[in-house]
């Protein structure tokens, strides 16, 4: 085996190091005290392994709720690799079995149901940092049913570097914990350097029991290099059709920039100042399997854009040189009390090997809706007076060999005094899973963003990481509609490592953007593509993140097109659709999507 060592910075090495020291103090400020951070100090659970569980739920009374919690590794590696099995479990604090039964829909003494065992056990499978969770049910000889529920945590150290080939060589660095001390609670410490700017520094954490409820509580605190970031959010998801009520707050403000362009190529930027809050709910009305929520929300929108367009170069900004002509972007001061509607007609099916290597998780079949409609009104310093509408539709159809399935959102605001549609922003993901044999997976999808009538800075990217493409990072085109086209075909390698489950794959990827007059310095390429193959992994076995590592070929007449090795490691099984970050830049920040993205 051939090792490359890349020089690192002193600097670099300080940050780092600065990075992991508080990193420490933050991981022992959420501890517990050693005894209940030691798995083996708690009472020994036992097993039902023996007995022939129930054909399922009946009414019979639940007699007793035994949980039992698995570590990453449960089965032994051989002898030279079990060191990464023995130093896992004992850097690993196994979820708490209070945290597991707060999950659940089912309570001792109570009727046992089977729509309440089957949610329950796809909400805890819907939860991070679990690889998978069972919920079986056994005859307890006395009349009654024993519940055994038993999960298993994923690998819960978060650690991803960025280390390029030019000094500096240490670019950025993530570290964190995705299962605080077994309590269901994430933080990540982020540092980018800020090559000849301030070092980015930030915070994140998401408390996914916040309240000793199945409620969210998530901030996300950033000083980068030209501003701030703050978004604090507390949410009660809609978990299952059996939950009464969803709920969200939140507010934020950032001082950020609007680049037209790469960074790494001194490009043009206009900074851009936001405030939000939001308030709001829904409730359920209709029967399980296709019912409606109705609520309503009030929120608050502040923007303003500076009307100078900036230069970056390596020792900070300076009024572009060029005299190119920035449109005025018009500010914002508008609050809207908000209409919710959701139709829901869904129910879900446990697959494995889609989005995942070879893990499991829970996909929607079936339909659902939901629609926003606001109305501004004059309070305080609101000026502003329009109307606003949101629409977020998916529907899904497949079995455990097959799935097919797409979801839009599109948002829009109506200009009272101009009479005008402004701000229309849309954007979404088809795709089809084909699973002919168990270690084969062919993926066909097309992802499609676009904005219209902008009214504030906006502009897509074919060198976006998420809704881009491989191998053009170094692109310097800007869009107003983008359409990527992505192909890949999975195989599962066999092994008896019991490691990880290994994978090689081959892909493709076509993409294309348009320009429009209210998207500055956009324009129209031609298609390009990009080739290649990939290394897949997913540690444990069957954990629904999957590592992979890319060879990108591109084709095509870009200038800025290059032969690209990526490596990654994303969970994409929680949610169907997640949007690229330069469209969600560009939505209303209150706009509440996030009641309607049902897991």
């Amino acid at each position: 085996m051939t090792s490359v060592l890349l020089p690192i910075t002193r600097r670099a090495i300080v940050r780092a190091t600065r990075l992991a020291w508080v990193w420490g103090g933050l991981s022992a400020a959420f501890a517990l005290p050693a005894r209940a951070q030691n798995s083996s100090a708690r009472a020994p659970v036992t097993s039902s392994q023996g007995r022939l569980p129930v054909t399922g739920c009946a009414g019979q009374p639940i007699s007793d709720i035994v949980v039992i919690t698995q570590p990453p590794f449960t089965d032994r590696l051989p002898r030279r690799l079990e060191f990464v099995r023995r130093g896992v479990r004992a850097l690993h604090t196994n979820t708490h079995d209070e945290i597991v039964r707060r999950f659940l829909l089912l309570k001792v003494g109570e009727p046992c149901n089977q729509i309440q065992r089957a949610e329950s056990e796809r909400i805890l499978r819907a939860q991070p940092y679990f690889v998978d969770a069972r919920l079986r049910v056994y005859d307890d000889e006395a009349g009654g049913v024993r519940l055994e529920v038993e999960t298993r945590d994923d690998v819960s150290l978060l650690f991803s570097p960025v280390i390029v080939a030019v000094s500096p060589f240490l670019r950025s660095l993530q570290l964190g914990e995705g299962n605080i001390a077994g309590r269901a609670q994430r933080g990540v410490l982020r540092w980018r350097d800020g090559r000849g700017y301030q070092d980015m520094y930030g915070l994140e954490y998401t408390n996914y029991l916040f309240g000793a409820a199945r409620n969210e509580l998530r901030v996300d605190i950033q000083r980068h290099e030209f501003g701030h970031f703050v978004d604090l959010q507390s949410v009660r998801p809609y978990y299952t059709d059996l939950q009464r009520a969803a709920w969200v707050s939140g507010f934020g403000l950032a001082r950020e920039p609007a680049w037209f362009g790469r960074r790494e190529r001194n490009p043009r930027a206009v900074l851009m100042d936001r405030e939000y809050a939001q308030l709001g709910g829904v409730v359920r009305f209709g029967s399980v399997g296709g019912l409606k929520l109705v609520g309503g929300t009030l929120t608050r929108e502040v923007a303003r854009t500076d009307t100078a367009l900036l230069r970056a170069t390596p020792s900070g900004f300076i009024a572009d040189p060029s005299g190119s002509a920035l449109p005025m972007f018009r500010p914002q001061n508008v609050v809207r009390v908000n209409a919710l509607l959701g139709l829901r007609s869904i129910r879900f099916l446990r697959v494995q090997g889609f989005d995942a290597l070879a893990g499991a998780q829970d996909v929607r079949v079936g339909a659902q809706l939901g629609l926003v409609a606001g109305q501004s009104v004059p309070i305080a310093s609101a000026i502003d007076r329009d109307r606003f509408v949101a629409a977020n539709v998916y529907v899904g159809a497949g079995s455990e060999k097959w799935f097919m399935a797409a979801q839009g959102i599109t948002e829009a605001r109506y200009d009272v005094h101009a009479k005008r549609w402004t701000n229309m922003v849309s954007s979404g993901r088809t795709a089809w899973y084909f699973r002919p044999a168990v270690r084969q997976t062919t993926v066909l999808q097309g992802e499609w963003a676009a904005g219209a009538n902008m009214e504030k800075p906006f502009h897509l990217s074919l060198a976006d990481r998420l809704g881009g493409m491989l191998a053009h990072g170094r692109s310097t085109d800007l869009g107003a509609r983008r359409v990527v086209l992505r192909g890949e075909q999975r195989l599962v390698v066999p092994t008896r490592l019991n490691l990880a489950d290994v994978g090689l794959a081959g892909f493709a990827e076509a993409g294309r953007l348009w320009s429009a007059p209210s998207v500055p310095f956009s324009v129209t390429t031609p298609w390009r593509g990009v080739v290649g193959v990939s290394v897949l992994a997913a540690l444990p076995p069957r954990s629904r993140r999957l590592w992979r590592i890319d060879f990108a070929m591109p084709v095509g007449n870009d200038p800025a097109k290059r032969f690209q090795i990526r490596f990654s490691g994303v969970d994409r099984s929680r949610v169907f659709w997640q949007e690229p970050w330069d469209v969600q830049w560009s939505r209303e920040r209150t706009a509440p999507t996030s009641l309607f993205n049902w897991p």
